[in-house]
């Protein structure tokens, strides 16, 4: 059983467990009681204020850095994008797909983290709804009324006319037009039928074709402008303050942070894995095929096991899977271990889980290594939300 919270106090053990040394000498050595892990009582909790160095270290040196880096490899898959229309190689394909997976990393990375912002401006549907439509991606293609890929206004979720411009841009449509089975395109692409999923390059879409990349990647960099400004411009300074407005004390930020986490364990166990999974189990296998996120690139495992290590870096107050002085992690571990360790074994779990599914994903949707990794997800954000949670709302004064 995983240690539990005793507000009433502390039981100290008041046993030393003695040994003999085996010498000449017949003097017991005595062997100090390990030390108990402290845990918080009614009179000693963890006081509201020690969350401060926590959040500053999360904003800091996780959601910032990480904003940072994917506005600058999103101005690289651009420039990539730029050389391509100007000189269109299979070189330049392939130079787009290192870029597009570059820039892909910082975003599942951020994944653990969709709040304010991001959300307030509808900038995750923008910069990665999924599954695609394909059709609108080619009668776009074949029109070229750009303007489609734009909105205005307050961001409205339920709007169909928003959504039909999100289902339109993005990482995945830029996906769609530089990768062709988990290779970047050539010039010479040849298609098999007319199936949009199928449309290829060709000296008849070219120029459209390359302004359409190049149309995707301008609104992937002003996406993640928008985004980077909001946080440097405020919204950094509003989380780490917690005086207003959503978050009125150290512990309403925390408990978001733990929020973001919970929901994308759900997100990439219940959905990203399990819709493509249940849709192949039910014999719909085209669809499940379709509902497979990144399957243009074979880069699905991949994104998965980032949103894991999205949750690690929130949890461990870095990036570098190295865990902070000033961490949650750290003050969880000062007043239950043992549900420290769980929490890191659950994340270390679902990743694992993850990249054990064969390669590529898309082909191994109803394996038994994607049903362990569901398992492994869920197990995640059940110990988050139903232990980690409760903890630290029931121990803090």
């Amino acid at each position: 059983m995983r240690t539990k919270l005793f507000l009433m106090g502390l039981t100290l053990m008041g046993l030393v467990a003695m040994t003999s040394c085996g010498s000449d000498n017949d003097d017991p050595t005595p062997t100090p009681a390990p030390t108990p892990t402290p845990t918080p009582t009614s009179d000693d909790g963890i006081d509201d204020a020690e969350f401060d160095a926590i959040i500053n270290q999360y904003v800091d040196a996780v959601v910032l850095p990480t904003y940072n880096d994917l506005k600058e490899k999103n101005t690289a898959l651009y420039n990539a994008v730029l050389a391509f229309g100007d000189n269109p190689s299979n070189d330049g394909f392939k130079a787009i797909c290192d870029a597009w997976l570059e820039a892909r990393e910082p975003w599942e990375s951020s994944e653990a983290f969709l709040f304010g912002p991001v959300a307030d401006y509808g900038l995750d549907p923008n910069m990665d709804s999924w599954p695609l439509d394909q059709e609108a991606i080619v009668k776009l293609l074949e029109s070229q009324q750009w303007n489609e890929m734009n909105w205005t206004g307050d961001y409205d979720e339920d709007d169909e006319a928003i959504a039909a411009a999100q289902n339109v841009r993005g990482f995945h449509t830029l996906e769609f037009l530089a990768f062709r089975d988990g290779q970047a395109r050539t010039l010479n692409d040849t298609a098999n039928d007319d199936e949009a999923a199928n449309a290829v390059y060709n000296s008849d879409n070219a120029t459209a074709w390359a302004q359409y990349m190049k149309n995707t990647a301008l609104l992937l960099v002003n996406d993640v402008t928008t985004l980077c400004d909001a946080w440097n411009g405020g919204y950094a300074d509003e989380f780490k303050k917690h005086n207003g407005g959503d978050f009125t004390s150290g512990l309403s930020c925390i408990e978001q942070l733990i929020d973001g986490c919970v929901d994308i364990a759900g997100e990439v166990g219940g959905s990203k894995i399990g819709d493509p999974y249940d849709l192949y189990q039910s014999g719909k296998t085209t669809e499940a095929l379709y509902a497979v996120e990144s399957w243009y690139s074979w880069h699905s495992r991949d994104d998965y096991t980032n949103n894991i290590y999205s949750i690690r870096n929130a949890y461990y107050g870095s990036r570098d899977g190295s865990i902070n002085d000033n961490s949650l992690s750290k003050l969880v571990a000062k007043y239950n271990a043992e549900l420290d360790a769980d929490v890191k074994a659950a994340i270390d779990a679902a990743a694992k889980a993850i990249q054990a599914i064969p390669q590529p994903f898309r082909n191994n949707i109803n394996s038994k290594e994607a049903a362990e990794a569901m398992e492994a997800c869920a197990e995640l954000g059940d110990i988050l939300e139903n232990e980690l949670k409760p903890f630290l709302a029931n121990s803090t004064k």
